[in-house]
């Protein structure tokens, strides 16, 4: 038996608070622990009474506890302590009744154990598991052999499986057999050497139904750092997989017509021409059906997407079996065809035109379909798909500005056509960057007396290296690659800052008149950009003119009529430009407030020299009257076209006889001198 003194030095080296109470509630003995937990420090506690050490808790808890165990009834508890040392701990307190069996119970022994981390612990682990159980993405826990010991709902709902099908199962009873080899091996691999392993996964479910994973594979260690656990954590991705399949279906498949748009056309060629070699006679056409923006007036839009699913089927059955068909836009689609070699390629075009133009049948109605056509014929040299694709493009576009021929092929001069227009399209960019353009001035004068009334505002460039550009080889450019709006934009601004500088200048201010293309109108917000220049030039909205082609009535719309009338509205003049040069409605002139109409300038010049000419001003004077619109004619360039022209009752005009257009300062010039065109003598200062 170890001796008195052993067994005090073996109670003090326990971690266990311990200490032994008589039934008078006094200290016996306490070994260290008990004195640190109680007192902060070692300190002797025999013959103290327990209630001077544990203050007010003594008469809470452990008096009552105390008498029970001085009965002979052994007592267990928990109870929340304030050490001095420690400060607020969890306790588990252990009272045994000494001296049995003895009839009396003389003394109690004390055991408390201090249980706040291991309390903390469970209560961590109880929120993990918590999370777990709640958490959407399916978790699996085994043990270091890969037996599971637990799986959280998720895991069941995903697989199929039941907790208790599980447990002690291993994770490959949801594997699908698809997963190389070479996967499972380097997934253990990394998890047994501590990492971590991420990857996709494809599993089966209980049915036998397949589905995706993406996985993440740790291994858990114990307190000794060896791996006791390994846990699995996985999130679906069937779904996701499957919404991919449907977005590279779509990138790929048109979903109206079922034809490959324009990448899945591309594909489906090279792989046809790697894969059955180059066909020298072969030519993929880019098809434009025309008519189509009518049909879906016509017939609505499903009406035009019926028309348009009858279309595809008939181009499916031109290219036959060895051939391709795709849509790439809207009312664009495309053709491979390895074309007859014992035939022309004309006469198989022309036979392609005739079959792509018969009627087709929408509600029993017969519809014919007008298209443009452009082709790259595949000749001797090879190219990739998408540059037979591009060069079919530039065909088409070409055709659409010469669409009395039946096609355009494309050439080497169409290709170098191209990159001159890519070329100017760039120097535009940097022209607009670099404050290239300039903003010239065609007086507009009171025929009778030669007086100014207005200017015409035209857009010039000065090209660093080429000089002045002729506005008819930039401005198509500018409006074909969007540009005309932001140049547009810059012109507007730079004629009303002319005009500031003139009225500050005190001069006697005209109306300037500044040329509009319809594509600033798309937006739909152009009449805001207008009236936002105009605020910070600070110009009276009466001092502009805009000045709008015929065409307008070509791209009639709600919305472009709503913005015409909002800029009439904010009293900025509309003027009317090149009338009678082919969009001419009557019944669209009744509806649009222009408040002036302009003679195109070819039916001015050869006034004197055709009478049909001169009956068709007549008309114009006499429509502008009707609509309460003033009358200007444009491009005189002779004083007896002028006269001729007041014969007639038009009273103002613009051109060449009274002047060319004026850089701005020599336009300010004329405003200052208060000058009557033409001049009759030079300039002077």
């Amino acid at each position: 038996m170890p001796d008195e003194q052993s067994l005090d030095a073996l109670l003090n080296a326990s971690d266990n608070a311990c200490a032994i109470i008589d039934r008078h509630y006094r200290y016996v003995w306490a070994n260290t622990a008990y004195q640190r937990l109680h007192l902060g420090a070692p300190s002797d506690l025999s013959g103290r009474c327990v209630q001077d050490v544990l203050g007010g808790a003594f008469e809470r808890v452990d008096r009552w506890r105390l008498d029970r165990c001085l009965a002979g009834e052994p007592q267990c508890y928990r109870t929340e302590r304030h050490s001095p040392a420690l400060g607020w701990r969890t306790l588990e307190v252990r009272h045994h009744p000494l001296n049995a069996p003895a009839a009396v119970v003389s003394q109690v022994g004390v055991v408390i154990a201090d249980i706040t981390q291991s309390r903390q612990n469970d209560h961590e682990i109880h929120k993990l598991m918590q999370v777990a159980h709640l958490n959407p993405a399916p978790i699996a826990i085994t043990d270091a052999q890969g037996g599971i010991e637990y799986v959280n709902p998720a895991f069941e709902h995903n697989s199929g499986y039941r907790r208790d099908e599980l447990l002690g199962d291993t994770l490959t009873c949801i594997k699908s057999g698809n997963t190389p080899d070479a996967v499972n091996r380097e997934i253990w691999e990394t998890v047994e050497a501590g990492g971590i392993w991420t990857g996709e996964l494809e599993s089966r479910r209980k049915d036998g139904e397949p589905y995706r994973e993406y996985t993440l594979i740790a291994p858990l260690e114990n307190e000794d750092r060896a791996i006791a656990n390994y846990i699995a954590i996985k999130q679906d991705t069937t779904a996701l997989r499957a919404t991919e399949k449907r977005l590279e279906r779509a990138a790929l498949e048109d979903p109206l017509t079922g034809l490959p748009t324009r990448t899945g056309f591309s594909e489906a060629l090279q792989e046809q021409l790697d894969g059955q070699g180059w066909p020298d006679n072969g030519v993929i056409a880019m098809v434009d059906i025309i008519s189509l923006r009518d049909i879906n007036d016509a017939y609505g839009y499903e009406g035009g997407d019926r028309l348009l699913i009858q279309f595809s089927q008939r181009l499916r059955s031109l290219a036959g079996e060895h051939g391709l068909s795709g849509r790439i836009g809207g009312d664009e689609c495309t053709l491979y065809l390895p074309l007859a070699p014992d035939r022309s390629t004309v006469s198989q075009l022309e036979q392609l035109v005739e079959a792509l133009s018969q009627p087709f049948d929408l509600n029993g109605v017969a519809i014919r379909l007008a298209i443009r056509l452009g082709y790259s014929h595949l000749g001797q040299t090879p190219r990739p798909a998408e540059t037979l694709l591009q060069e079919a493009e530039r065909a088409l576009f070409r055709h659409r500005a010469e669409s009395t021929l039946p096609w355009v092929a494309y050439s080497e001069a169409l290709e170098a056509e191209t990159q001159a227009r890519v070329g100017l399209t760039q120097a535009l960019r940097r022209a607009l960057e670099n404050d290239e353009f300039e903003v010239h001035f065609q007086p507009k004068v009171d025929m009778a007396t030669g007086r100014v009334i207005a200017a015409e505002a035209l857009l010039r460039w000065n090209h660093p290296t080429r000089g002045l550009v002729s506005p008819g080889v930039f401005i198509p450019i500018a409006e074909q690659s969007q540009l005309i709006g932001p140049i547009g934009e810059w012109t507007l601004r730079r004629a009303c800052q002319h005009l500031k500088a003139w009225s500050d200048a005190g001069l006697d201010l005209v109306r300037v008149a500044v040329n509009v293309s319809l594509i600033q109108f798309r937006s739909g917000h152009f009449p805001d950009q207008v009236r936002r220049i105009l605020d910070e030039s600070g110009i009276e909205p009466q001092q502009l003119s805009l000045e709008i082609t015929e065409s307008v009535f070509a791209s009639e719309s709600t919305l472009l009529l709503e913005q015409l009338r909002a800029l009439r509205a904010m009293n900025v003049r509309l003027s009317l430009d090149d009338f009678g040069t082919g969009y001419s409605s009557l019944l669209y002139l009744q509806h649009y407030p222009f408040d002036e109409i302009k003679i195109d300038q070819g039916f001015v010049a050869d006034l004197m020299q055709r009478n049909f000419n001169r009956n068709l001003i007549d008309a114009v004077r006499r429509l502008a009257q009707a609509l309460d619109a003033e009358i200007i004619a444009e491009g005189i360039e002779a004083a007896d076209v002028r006269d001729e022209l007041l014969a007639m009752g038009i009273q103002f005009g613009q051109g060449f006889y009274y002047s060319m257009p004026l850089e701005a300062e020599d336009f300010r010039w004329l405003l200052e001198r208060r000058s009557h065109l033409p001049l009759t003598r030079g300039r002077t200062e």
